[in-house]
């Protein structure tokens, strides 16, 4: 059982909460005023303005309010997404002043296109300045999160934060059942603090003010026989805290929001029912079709003189095959042809598959040129015309690949739910695998991109990757620590 802390400690809790504003409540706050409310009222003054008339600009601010909230209604993390989010940024003020422009057609006026130019331009301003100070906001005001689990788990999730360059959130420590030989309250400086075993979250909650419980994995003590088990975690916290302003998220849930990625020693396969729930509305399968042939298109005719140029380039270096043939897996499993442009020394495979590595000595100098600018993949699209690849999704992988890889880790032939992609979530945000680990890492990223995937998401994904395409898609994944990915020793 849980003991509750006595009645000064009720006593201290209602004094902490009325000082300042929490800074989880705060940072929502500052986004809903810096995004949504001040660029719309700021283009509604402009319109009233330029206009003259109040009804006129009351319908552009909100048109405005809007489309800034309807854009933000992607199910990917944006704050990892740097271009698309400035994408969606230039679109909103545009889509709004478009809404309105219709609307007052709509009811017998006529709204001068270019009298919405200042508005808009002005809600850019306004955006613009927002994301400075919310970013200002995150440095001085970020959340303070505790973690239910292991110090190990702590540790992983602090690093994870850190490497993705998320501010808003500080991690202060950690709850267990009962504090491991290295670890005390009295912890020095710049080390993750045990912050006491289950039954002291509330007085931590209140002492640290806390703002969020991050729930990850909390060792059971073995029962004996006719013992009973020890009690969900996360059920003995809800009892104690439910009157305190503490959130509490499970660990799967904050690696989604936040860092876009499901790692698989956290996973199970309950966590799959949700693609079987009632309510999951995947992207249907017709629409994705037009998606792609629709955009296939045009990028198909923009790709054919960069081919062209790169094949004859190819030739003239090394008098070699200018396209590359492999064996892949599609979806459900079944093998296909995928084609691209040679890259590597003709003959780089006489020996059987190899891993390609960041720095591969076998690419050839004009391979690492077409690689980093991703044009050897420009063939592909022949592949998403025949419907067997698609604009985005997981990358294919090869048969004798796949066949390790899936007695390797768990859940590895989900990601063979949706067809293979040309580009993908895993590719945005890993790099190149080059290895089993490195593969795992971005089979975090697939699964999360199989839950979240929408025809906006895919439309995020191409803006990054169109983004990124100076970079070096084969630069060296960035990948956390085995323990993180796949689940081992975790204690």
């Amino acid at each position: 059982m849980v003991d509750l802390v006595d009645s000064a400690n009720t006593r201290a809790t209602r004094v902490v909460v009325p000082v300042a504003l929490r800074a989880l409540e705060a940072q929502r706050l500052v986004a809903l005023i810096a995004f949504k409310v001040s660029p719309a009222l700021a283009a509604g003054l402009i319109a009233y303005v330029h206009m003259g008339d109040v009804g006129s600009a009351l319908l552009v601010a909100t048109a405005m309010v809007g489309a800034l909230q309807l854009v933000e209604r992607s199910t990917l993390p944006l704050g990892l997404m740097p271009a698309a989010r400035l994408g969606l940024g230039l679109c909103a003020p545009v889509l709004g002043a478009g809404a309105a422009a219709a609307l007052a057609l709509a009811a017998g006026e006529h709204m001068v296109l270019a009298d919405l130019q200042a508005p808009v331009a002005g809600a850019w301003l306004i955006m613009g300045l927002g994301v400075w100070v919310t970013a200002r906001f995150d440095d001085d005001r970020r959340a303070r999160v505790a973690v239910v689990g292991s110090p190990g788990f702590a540790s992983d999730l602090a690093e994870e934060l850190e490497a993705a360059g998320i501010r808003a959130y500080e991690l202060v420590g950690w709850f267990g059942r009962e504090a491991p030989a290295p670890y005390a309250h009295d912890a020095p400086a710049g080390r993750l603090e045990y912050l006491g075993g289950l039954d002291e979250v509330r007085a931590a909650v209140v002492r640290r003010q806390l703002e969020l419980l991050v729930c990850g994995r909390v060792e059971h003590a073995q029962a004996g026989d006719g013992a009973e088990p020890d009690p969900d975690p996360c059920a003995l916290i809800a009892d104690s805290c439910l009157d305190l302003p503490v959130r509490m998220i499970e660990a799967n849930q904050l690696y989604e929001e936040l860092l876009g990625h499901v790692p698989l020693g956290t996973t199970d396969s309950a966590w799959f029912r949700y693609i079987m729930h009632p309510r999951f509305r995947p992207t249907s399968p017709l629409w994705k079709r037009c998606f792609d042939l629709a955009n296939a298109t045009w990028m198909a005719l923009v790709a054919l003189p960069v081919v062209g140029i790169a094949a004859v380039a190819i030739k003239l270096t090394d008098a070699g095959p200018v396209f590359y043939r492999q064996r892949r897996v599609d979806e459900r499993g079944k093998e296909f042809e995928i084609v691209k442009l040679r890259t590597m020394v003709p003959g780089a495979e006489e020996s059987g598959p190899q891993w390609s590595e960041a720095g591969d000595g076998r690419v050839t100098r004009l391979g690492r040129f077409l690689r980093r600018t991703h044009i050897d993949e420009l063939p592909q699209l022949w592949c998403v015309f025949r419907g067997e690849m698609t604009l985005v999704g997981p990358r294919p992988e090869r048969p004798e690949i796949c066949a390790e890889l899936e007695s390797r880790f768990p859940h590895y032939t989900r990601r063979h739910l949706v067809k293979p992609g040309i580009t993908g979530w895993a590719q945005v945000r890993c790099g190149y695998a080059g290895s089993e680990l490195g593969t795992a890492w971005k089979l975090c990223h697939d699964l999360f991109y199989i839950k979240r995937r929408s025809i906006l998401a895919d439309w995020l994904i191409i803006v990054e990757t169109a983004f990124q395409a100076g970079r070096d898609a084969h630069r060296a994944l960035r990948a956390p620590d085995q323990r993180f990915i796949v689940g081992e020793a975790h204690e």
